[in-house]
């Protein structure tokens, strides 16, 4: 197998991995709760972990494009996520402020080790493929989608019937395993090294502002929209059917679009240019999610929320295939960090503290708070198609365009 196909597979493979643990806290939370700790706490904990996932990530990427280190710093981030399970399964053995000092270091080995794979793994496949990056983050991005999908259920089937230090131990193990065979599997990759100081790497990276300053503020925006939904959806959803059983199966049905869809928009990309994408996802995906809040009937929901996460839920490829095709390839890392760790993840902490505040005011406008809720992020799915207006043309599209 040659090192392009192996960087596709083993990426793929880590990006089921990581995105495994994405929604990790906010599965444990229901159990906390239950123990009585402190929701606010909690609330603040959750926070804590796209925070320092989005805020950590230019520093390693910085570190990485100046060493050439990509696969090893993402095997360090695996062992960071695979410690925090087993900080985690400690707060099920132990209560009281032991359990608190778990329950913190835990959120914080998770955010930080979450950092790492989307500036890596994308940087890898941008370099691995060039102009066809945008395909291979296509389907590298249908992986996270998988684990995103299937590993929470997973998780609490595995709490359920072995217990929560047992089935984090055990998961954390897990985590370590698949992180050898990940590393293993991309020994002998090589990536360019700029060798320089970091102040120069990122003086260069500046260069590049022209397009990652209005690209990252689009996507702080959209993760705004998005991870708000995400996070409330759910909530939303058995608000309109009166049941959870059937709220679980729309959202989980729903959500499985982004498996087709993140393939299909990562050709898209290659083909016709990031920024053509990035428009035709944001807008089609603001339509579809404004129709959605309107509907009453499960099959029209469910059918809505599908259409509309098949648009929004493509951003590692749409994202970071813009970013490839105009940013060089020994800063790319840091242009990944930058726009999908600040942007992206730390816009989408403030979409779910958003949220919460809005849900425990009065409501508006003669609607409940979680109906206002709702429509807050249609206002800032409206802001994002409204500011598409700022980027850039890339390579493609200028071609595109020409006689």
């Amino acid at each position: 197998m040659n090192i392009r196909t192996r960087s596709l597979l083993f990426t793929s493979l880590a990006h089921f991995l990581n995105d495994s643990f994405l929604i990790t806290v906010s599965i444990l939370i229901t159990y906390y709760i239950d123990m009585r700790v402190s929701p606010a706490f909690l609330g603040g904990m959750a926070a804590l972990v796209n925070v320092l996932s989005g805020l950590a990530s230019p520093l390693i990427s910085n570190r990485a494009d100046r060493a050439g280190s990509h696969v090893t710093l993402m095997t360090v981030g695996f062992v960071l996520i695979g410690a925090s399970m087993a900080s985690f399964a400690g707060t099920f053995v132990y209560g009281g402020a032991t359990r608190l000092a778990l329950i913190g270091l835990g959120s914080v080995l998770l955010g930080l080790g979450l950092s790492f794979y989307h500036p890596l793994g994308g940087s890898i496949l941008q370099y691995s493929y060039e102009g066809q990056a945008g395909r291979a983050l296509g389907i590298n991005g249908s992986a996270g989608s998988v684990g995103r999908a299937i590993f929470p259920m997973v998780m609490t089937i595995a709490i359920a019937y072995l217990g929560g230090s047992e089935a984090l131990a055990i998961i954390a193990a897990y985590v370590f395993i698949l992180a050898a065979i990940i590393s293993l599997g991309l020994h002998g990759l090589r990536m360019p090294a700029t060798r320089e100081s970091a102040a120069r790497s990122f003086s260069r990276l500046s260069q590049y502002s022209y397009l990652l300053v209005p690209l990252t503020a689009i996507a702080f925006i959209r993760a705004i929209f998005m991870t708000g939904v995400m996070t409330y959806v759910p909530t939303y959803v058995e608000h309109l059917v009166r049941s959870r059983i059937l709220m679980g199966v729309i959202v989980t049905t729903s959500y499985a679009t982004a498996i087709v869809g993140q393939p299909l928009f990562g050709w898209m990309v290659s083909r016709y240019g990031g920024r053509s994408v990035i428009i035709l996802t944001t807008l089609a995906s603001t339509a579809l999610y404004i129709a959605f809040l309107f509907m009453r009937s499960p099959v029209t929901i469910t059918t809505l929320l599908g259409l509309y996460s098949f648009f929004a839920m493509s951003g590692f490829p749409v994202l970071l295939g813009y970013v490839s095709e105009v940013v060089d390839r020994s800063v790319r890392a840091q242009a990944n960090s930058i726009v999908w760790g600040i942007g992206n993840t730390v816009g989408g902490s403030v979409g779910a503290l958003l949220g919460g505040f809005i849900l425990q005011g009065d409501g508006l406008l003669g609607m409940t708070p979680l109906e206002a809720t709702m429509w807050a992020f249609a206002a800032f799915a409206v802001i994002s198609s409204i500011m598409l207006v700022m980027l850039p043309r890339g390579p493609k599209a200028q071609q595109a365009r020409q006689p």
